[in-house]
């Protein structure tokens, strides 16, 4: 029997619901504080470093014909070498997976559920993604497809905000008043983080490099919803009241009024798991993989459980939202250095093994 691959829609869709994480709903306070005025703009041009990266990694998928990425640094460096690298990108990933989890359910309890233990609702979340996790790849990305659609299904609904958007708000300076644009970046790009990820479907894919076109189209579609939604909420508050405002995205939604369902931003933000589930496993998934590398002989669902559980202590520390932002902050530095390190790296080695093979 031919062994399932993955394809342009498979790999576009996993990375567009890995890239929707939980900071979407802080994206327009974070352009606010941090670019200013019209700091909307500033989604897109991240969004285009962001498609630069995918192109390194797409050169790996070509230069490298279909090999791992694993594989392709390994044929050129010893395993020994490299454990310390497979260490820390096993714990980048991981921990990013068990912070987006965290910052959800933080969030989740402060609407919803005040009365409930965070480590409580962040259990039944993990427990969500195990058993996702258990299924395999490729179950994972076709049951994303239909998270993806339901996800896009709510995407018209911004449509009903353009009535009481005011162009004066978005005001005729570019990125003034901004605290630290460099800061900025790095909380902004965490936003787009996810697409990384592709750089290990490269064995489960289809041997055509076209799939690759997924992983563009997947980083276009969330670079036009971020760009749109921060847009929107730029000329719905003025950018002072977005520096204020710690979930811009769930206060724009509370002007939502349905004769059937009160507090519709609750219910969104509850449909948001789906997303939330999705990233958490292919990060995960990604700190198994690389940890198989290293230990071989075990079973890649005794690796799973023993990193979910470990993360899962960890996840103990972080007791707020001020405290995991923090982390972020400094998990996105790392996964922003491994996102161009890895293929750049990978790209290096195959330039080398090609310099020393002999002509012929």
């Amino acid at each position: 029997m031919s062994r399932e691959k993955l394809y342009t829609h498979h790999a576009g869709f996993l990375v567009f619901n890995t890239q929707m994480g939980v900071v979407f709903f802080t994206l327009p306070r974070i352009a606010a504080t941090y670019f200013g005025t019209n700091g909307w703009m500033s989604v897109l041009l991240v969004g285009v470093i962001a498609t630069f990266n995918i192109y390194l990694i797409s050169l790996v998928n070509k230069y490298g014909k279909g090999v791992s990425f694993f594989e392709i640094v390994e044929k050129a460096i010893p395993k020994w070498v490299l454990a310390p690298l497979y260490l820390f990108m096993t714990a980048v990933f991981s921990m990013v997976g068990c912070l987006v989890v965290k910052q959800y359910v933080l969030i989740y309890q402060l609407l919803i559920f005040p009365s409930t233990p965070d480590i409580v609702l962040k259990l039944v979340v993990d427990l969500l993604v195990l058993l996702l996790l258990l299924k395999g790849i490729y179950t994972i990305s076709k049951a994303n497809i239909i998270f993806c659609l339901l996800l896009l299904l709510l995407v018209p609904i911004f449509i009903a905000f353009t009535t009481e958007f005011d162009s004066v708000r978005l005001t005729t300076s570019f990125f003034k008043d901004g605290e630290s644009i460099s800061k900025g970046f790095v909380k902004m790009y965490s936003a787009f983080m996810g697409y990384e990820i592709s750089l290990f479907f490269i064995p489960y894919a289809s041997k055509s490099v076209k799939w690759m076109r997924g992983v563009y189209i997947g980083n276009f579609v969330v670079t036009f919803v971020y760009t749109t939604v921060t847009f929107i909420c730029y000329g719905f508050f003025s950018y002072i009241q977005l520096k204020h405002q710690s979930f811009p995205l769930l206060d724009l939604l509370a002007f939502l009024k349905f004769p059937f369902m009160e507090r519709i931003q609750n219910f969104l933000y509850s449909v948001f798991l789906i997303s939330v589930i999705v990233t958490a496993a292919m990060y995960f998934w990604s700190g198994k993989e690389t940890l198989k590398r290293l230990f071989p002989r075990i079973k890649g669902t005794y690796l799973i459980v023993a990193i979910m559980l470990a993360t899962f202590f960890i996840s103990y520390i972080p007791q707020t939202l001020i405290v995991v932002e923090e982390w972020f902050g400094y998990l996105s530095v790392m996964m922003i250095f491994l996102a161009f390190f890895l293929p750049v790296f990978a790209l290096v080695v195959l330039l080398f093994r090609k310099r020393r093979q002999p002509h012929v």
